[in-house]
Formats: structure tokens, C-alpha cells, sequence
């Protein structure tokens, strides 16, 4: 696919660390004009960067902790972007909810990249091209991206295929716990934050969080999953919290050879697979199915995996849907 000149041009300052040319690309992304794979081999290699998935039920003060993690990470000299996924409205597919209107605090600070983007419907508790965005953020400089999911408490698992770190946030109120542990929210967390600590219950959680880590075998390799005390209001307990988001990423860092490390590359690495061939397929399935499938399609007698087997023997067609 030839690329156009003007798409060099944006790339090649977003490089160079232009807000404007981020933002560009990024409403391309969303627009679907702009394709990551067609356009990664302009962007080279791209800087180090941590990505910080941060997801919990609604209410849980996602949106204020993240706040002031921004403000500890610029009191350490670093750049960060913040990607939001927000409900999306059902009239316009776009993001409900202002970005800058939930950070207010880094409104002016031009090293602080905050967007959101709407679910459009997604699974998984992200927008589609949240990984696609973070990459942009990450070539164009961004020492720290925060993920932040939407917040229905429900499914919201893909967040750990994409970020190093993962938060999950809860308040004190026991029907979140519940909740999160039937969303399979427990699981995915390298590091668990009790928010909104001031309210009752909140160290009977922390207590029944160790209980679980210590009782189940541990995805996280050798890395024991903490339980945090914050209250994203007055900042409390936030300081310890950025320093042991650090910690993990230095543990993340040694382990860079194991299994840990590996598994979660690897994760990423089938789920951008899945979605590029699920594009290919959109594009080519159509056309080429109704053509040469036509016949076994408008017989009811003739099953689904029936043509499902002849279309995964069809060499012709899987050549392009792979091309």
C-alpha cells in the first residue's frame, strides 16, 4: 500500500513530539483512515515507555487517582499521555464525557497528553484503538501512558494485553468486591488499590484482597500482588502508590527473559493477530464467499461448519485474506 505524503509528514512529526500531529493521527485512527501496521515501519523503533492499565467498577474514582498519579509522574520530570475510554454516545459513536474535564488539574501543562475515546461498543472495557493510540504515544515520547478503562465493571480483561501494569481499583463497599471477582477482575491485577480508604470497610477488604492472593496460585510469577490504601480526594496513600507502580516496573524489567514476561508479550502479540485478520477477512470474506459459496449459503440443509471447512481448504481465499 503506498502511503501518502502527508501521512509521512504527520508521522514524522509526531516523532518529533508535536501534540497536534498526535492528536491527528489519533482521530485518523478513530476515523479509520490511519493503519498502525501499514504505517509502523515509519515509525522504527519506538522509545521506552510504561503503559499503565488502570480499570475497576464505576465509581470507584478511576478518573480522580489517576489525577494525581499525573501529578507525581510530572513531580518526576516525565511526559504523560492518558488514554480515557468513555461510554460512547449512540448517536455519534463519539466520547460522552470531556477529557480534560476529569483531569482539570493538568489542564495547562503542555507534557501532559490527555484523550478520550469512545467504547463504540467495544469489549472488553477499551476502545478498539487503544493499543494503536498508545503506540502513537509511545513514538512520539511518552515516558508514561495510563490506560483507563470504561468502567463497567463487567469485562474488562483485554486491558492486561496491552498494559505492563495493571491497577485495579475498589471501594470499600463489599458488592464491588463481588462483583470484580465474578468479572474475573482479581485475576488480571498486578497491583490492587482499595480507593475512597476513609469510608468503613476499607481495611476488612484489604484483609479479605491478601486472603485471596495468598490462597490462589499467582499469574504474576514471583511477583506478590500488593494491596494499596488511597483516597483520590486529598492524594492520600498516592505517593506510595506511584512508588510501587515503579517497583513493578523494575521487576517487570529484571524479568524480562521469563515466562511472565513472555506470556504477556505473546498475549498481545495473538490479539493484534486476531484483529488484522479479522479486518482481512471483513474485506475479503463478503465478495468472495457470496461468489463462490453462493449455492451452499442459500441451502439451510447445507451447515455452517460444512462451509466453514471448505472455505479453510480454499487455498485461493485464505492466500488473500493473508496477503
Amino acid at each position: 500500500m503506498e502511503i501518502k505524503d502527508d501521512t509521512k509528514n504527520l508521522i514524522s512529526r509526531l516523532k518529533q513530539g508535536n501534540t497536534s500531529a498526535l492528536a491527528r493521527a489519533i482521530t485518523l485512527l478513530e476515523e479509520g483512515e490511519l493503519d498502525i501496521p501499514s504505517v509502523d515501519h515509519l515509525i522504527g523503533k519506538i522509545n521506552k515507555s510504561v503503559k499503565i492499565g488502570v480499570t475497576g467498577p464505576p465509581g470507584a474514582g478511576k478518573s480522580s487517582l489517576i489525577d494525581w498519579l499525573i501529578k507525581h509522574m510530572r513531580s518526576a520530570g516525565e511526559l504523560v499521555g492518558v488514554l480515557a475510554t468513555d461510554p460512547s454516545s449512540p448517536f455519534t459513536g463519539g466520547a460522552i464525557l470531556g477529557d480534560r474535564i476529569r483531569m482539570q488539574h493538568h489542564f495547562l501543562d503542555d507534557k501532559v497528553f490527555i484523550r478520550s475515546l469512545g467504547s463504540r461498543g467495544a469489549q472488553g472495557g477499551i476502545s478498539r484503538i487503544t493499543r494503536d493510540a498508545s503506540h502513537l504515544m509511545q513514538a512520539a515520547g511518552y515516558r508514561f501512558i495510563i490506560l483507563e478503562t470504561v468502567g463497567v465493571g463487567q469485562t474488562e480483561l483485554d486491558i492486561m494485553n496491552i498494559a505492563d501494569t495493571v491497577l485495579v481499583v475498589l471501594v470499600p463497599e463489599s458488592g464491588d468486591f463481588i462483583q470484580a471477582m465474578k468479572a474475573g477482575l482479581m485475576e488480571i491485577a498486578d497491583i490492587f488499590v482499595v480507593n475512597k480508604s476513609d469510608r468503613e470497610g476499607s481495611k476488612q477488604l484489604v484483609n479479605a484482597i491478601n486472603f485471596l492472593t495468598e490462597t490462589f496460585p499467582s499469574e504474576h510469577g514471583t511477583w506478590q500482588t500488593p494491596v494499596m490504601l488511597t483516597n483520590g480526594l486529598d492524594g492520600t496513600g498516592t505517593p506510595e502508590l506511584f512508588q510501587t507502580i515503579q517497583k513493578h516496573i523494575e521487576f517487570m524489567e529484571s524479568h524480562r527473559e521469563t515466562d511472565l514476561f513472555l506470556r504477556k508479550r505473546m498475549h498481545g502479540l495473538k490479539q493484534l493477530i486476531v484483529e488484522q485478520l479479522s479486518v482481512r477477512v471483513d474485506s475479503v470474506i463478503n465478495e468472495a464467499v457470496t461468489d463462490n459459496y453462493r449455492e451452499e449459503l442459500s441451502d439451510p440443509s447445507v451447515s455452517l461448519y460444512t462451509i466453514l471447512n471448505r472455505i479453510l481448504r480454499d487455498k485461493d481465499l485464505i492466500k488473500k485474506i493473508l496477503k
